[in-house]
């Protein structure tokens, strides 16, 4: 079947290509690329049409973009939202590349609206299941702690859930936090969150766009099964330097771009950091005089440049660092000169870079060509000492693990026709996974007691090649198909995976847009984790000898269209999505914060997952009143064989009903108001349910709660304890000032009305066969303030 689809593939392009062929001679192509006015920004996803023609394409994450057209002169219509929309006439009797400007609508402090057409109605793409979400929406959204934040933002589409109660992690259409594909500037971020899963790692302010896949994927991408998180960092300013101070709560963030040579080279470079550490030390050394040191904070560093040798070549350097920190040392000393001490911490970090060259080698021909790296680090030291006269004792642990990239890509544009738009490319990653090591040494009045050091490394080599092509066949039907193929060398063994992708639309009458999808992904790595937030005993382990890639195949069905005067986008879609190699720990054993000739391996077992639903989505972005509402209704499981007896099981995030509603609303010059509203059904988990009383010696301590009596656990993820719910709320006030610096104060409130949403539990005791619950929730009632200063 798989030749035969190539073939068929193939062989179908190739007809219509020689059809085309006969219109060469009076077609004409147009490329270029299209940036901000007042910026030189360049500008992703803005919309260009033929309008005679009805031939539309859009930019790429470069600016980029070619449309051809069977004609020698054409009116195009550019449209993106928050510009000025221009129509203009080109001749087209000679192709040639250029380079056009948007001006930004300036006017939204005076009228309140924001005008301007958006890209292109949703029914006229091929693709579905993907929503791109404008930064200015994220940073309009109620912030926590001060603090806008990507993920939770995206925690708030259709087919998207969080974890646990307040934490970033999203789980999408039933996968897991490791199945999805976060790229910055196309070098993938492993681990996109602080402290320990609450705030995730974006700062806002040095981000572009932002789009979401979540099914449909397009052969470009590989790797994971869930989706794809494409994030574009800002190029920087090419006329004016430019900057952002904003200072909150918990975090306070500066931006600074412009020229190095006006119209030429930019930069930009942002960083933040929290510093409630800074007075939370204080207090905790005054109330505990043993403390000596306590360390607590994060940061994030994005940097880039950005160079134009000329319309025809760009150069970008991309650098991204975030670390958190966590270190507690304390000592107890008597007056006698003895006592003991102790050191702790705790960190992660994330370190990307990225070098990506981009030429225009004809009208209908762009490439692009990039070296990252990425490196995710996870450490914890725990040292202890004993002290005195005649004793001197030492115990050190440290754990460490993580993974290391190099990747090299190449990406090719190419229209050959108005009707056909092919995206081909290769890349080739090396992988070096740590899935833990540790190092532990014990002394005893200088005698060394114990000095071990285990722990390995796994390299692993991923090759990918893909190819695709956006086909308007008629004017009703228009698809998407591609083939993405891999290979995953690791230990002497070689896996390969060959993974179709078909996304195709037809118009109904009424201009409604009948969208299918099916894609099949591979993934080669796991992720051992016990929970959604960031432990030290998270590993990222790859596909071995013994561990095989996970897979998935999912298909889609959907209505869209734009409705009430194509003010609004609206989707609906249906899913089913099956998941094969997916692994967890078995029922009862440890996890596992070391990897000694890959003891992980036998600690886990691989079975099934399954996950299928149905998604709503409405959303406006111009005028007054922005945001979106959506609902899911959504089922997923597993099974697994060495876990509950082989039976399956609901996933732990396993919710039926999740609905969000966000809204932005100018209420009049310079005031801004935001809410967001959450809910979320409730998720399973896995309890005792039921007591029995001891009937063999011995027994007696074996229960959790009461010596003389067993708990018992059914089933894994036998029961349900509430939903979740909450409301957030925001207002802005925004001053313009004659110097012209936009002062901006924002005051939040998260969790409005308190809702105590449980983020743990315990069983408190028991009445009858009935378990009594208690549990503690993270996050209450909390208030939040910032001050930003754009100049």
């Amino acid at each position: 079947m798989r030749p035969a689809l190539l073939s068929f593939f193939f062989l179908l392009n190739l007809k219509n290509f020689s059809a085309f062929a006969q219109q060469k001679n009076n077609s004409g192509t147009l490329n270029g690329r299209i940036t901000d006015q007042s910026t030189g920004e360049t500008l992703i996803g803005v919309s260009i049409t033929a309008i005679n023609s009805k031939n539309s394409t859009t930019t790429n994450n470069y600016g980029y973009f070619s449309i051809t057209v069977p004609a020698d002169t054409a009116t195009f219509r550019i449209s993106y939202i928050g510009y000025r929309t221009i129509d203009t006439l080109i001749n087209l009797s000679v192709g040639h590349t250029v380079s056009l400007q948007l001006k930004p609508v300036r006017n939204e402090l005076n009228t309140v609206v924001i005008k301007g057409t958006g890209s292109q109605p949703v029914q006229n793409t091929s693709q579905m299941g993907k929503i791109n979400l404008p930064i200015s929406q994220i940073q309009s959204l109620p912030k926590f702690f001060g603090e806008p934040d990507l993920l939770k933002a995206l925690q708030t589409l259709p087919g998207v859930q969080q974890g646990s109660e307040g934490t970033s992690a999203i789980l999408v259409r039933g996968g897991s936090p490791d199945q999805n594909l976060i790229l910055l500037d196309g070098a993938p971020l492993y681990n996109p969150s602080h402290l320990l899963g609450i705030f995730s790692a974006f700062n806002t302010y040095a981000i572009k766009n932002v789009d979401l896949y979540k099914g449909a994927f397009p052969a470009r991408y590989g790797g994971r099964l869930s989706s794809v998180v494409d994030i574009a960092m800002n190029d920087g300013n090419m006329k004016k330097v430019h900057g952002q101070l904003t200072v909150g709560l918990l975090a306070s963030q500066f931006t600074l771009e412009g020229p190095l040579k006006t119209d030429k080279t930019s930069f930009i470079i942002s960083g933040r950091r929290t510093y409630h550490d800074l007075f939370i030390a204080p207090l905790i050394k005054s109330n505990s005089p043993e403390v000596e040191k306590f360390t607590l904070y994060f940061y994030d560093l994005n940097a880039k440049i950005h160079h134009q040798f000329s319309d025809k070549d760009h150069l970008y350097l991309s650098f991204y660092n975030g670390k958190d920190k966590l270190r507690i040392k304390q000592a107890d000393k008597a007056d006698d000169g003895t006592g003991n001490s102790s050191d702790f911490g705790l960190g992660w970090s994330n370190t990307t870079g990225a070098v990506r060259w981009n030429h225009i080698f004809s009208g209908k021909l762009f490439a692009n060509t990039t070296l990252t790296t990425s490196q995710y680090k996870f450490d914890t030291n725990i040292s202890s000492s004993v002290f005195g006269s005649k004793i001197n004792a030492d115990d050190i642990l440290n754990i460490k693990s993580g993974i290391t990239d190099y990747t090299a890509k190449i990406d090719f544009d190419y229209q050959p026709a108005p009707v056909h738009n092919i995206k081909t490319g290769a890349s080739y990653t090396i992988h070096t996974f740590t899935p833990g090591t540790s190092l532990s040494k014990q002394s005893f009045n200088n005698n060394i007691l114990k000095d071990d050091n285990f722990g390995s490394r796994i390299q692993g080599k991923e090759m990918d090649l893909y190819a695709e092509d956006d086909w308007s066949i008629t004017d009703k039907l228009k698809i998407n198909i591609g083939i993405h193929a891999s290979g995953f060398d690791v230990q002497n063994r070689f896996y390969a995976s060959l993974q179709p992708r078909l996304s195709a639309r037809y118009l109904l009458p009424g201009d409604w847009a009948l969208k299918a999808s099916y894609a099949k992904m591979t993934q080669y790595m796991h992720l051992l984790a016990s929970n959604s937030i960031s432990l030290p005993t998270d590993l990222w382990v790859p596909a071995t000898s013994k561990v095989l890639p996970q897979q998935s195949n999912q298909v889609a069905l959907g209505l869209s269209r734009n409705v009430f005067n194509d003010k609004f986008e609206f989707s609906a879609e249906v899913y089913y999505k099956t998941m094969d190699h997916i692994i967890e720990y078995k029922d009862g054993a440890d996890y596992v914060t070391t990897s000694q000739n890959n003891d992980w391996e036998n600690k886990i077992t691989s079975g099934k997952g399954k996950a299928y639903g149905l998604e709503l989505f409405l959303q406006k972005k111009t005028g007054r009143l922005t945001g979106w509402a959506s609902y899911a209704l959504a089922r997923t499981d597993r099974s697994l064989p060495e876990i509950n007896g082989g039976k399956t099981f609901p996933y732990k995030y396993d919710r039926r009903h999740t609905l969000n509603l966000v809204g932005i609303y100018k209420l009049k010059p310079g005031i801004e108001l935001s809410g967001t509203f959450v809910f979320q059904s409730a998720s399973p988990f896995t309890m005792p349910t039921t007591q029995f009383e001891s009937v063999s010696p011995g027994q007696e301590n074996h229960g959790k709660n009461s010596g003389g009596r067993l708990d018992y656990i059914e089933s894994r993820n036998n029961i349900r304890i509430e939903p979740t719910h909450r409301l957030d709320l925001g207002v802005s006030f925004i001053k313009q000032k004659k110097s012209g610096t936009l002062r901006t104060w924002s005051f939040s409130i998260y969790n409005v009305y308190n809702k105590q949403n449980l983020f743990y539990f315990t069983v408190k005791d028991y009445k009858g066969n009935t378990a009594i619950l208690k549990g503690n929730s993270l996050l209450p009632f909390m208030p939040g303030i910032s001050y930003s200063l754009k100049f």
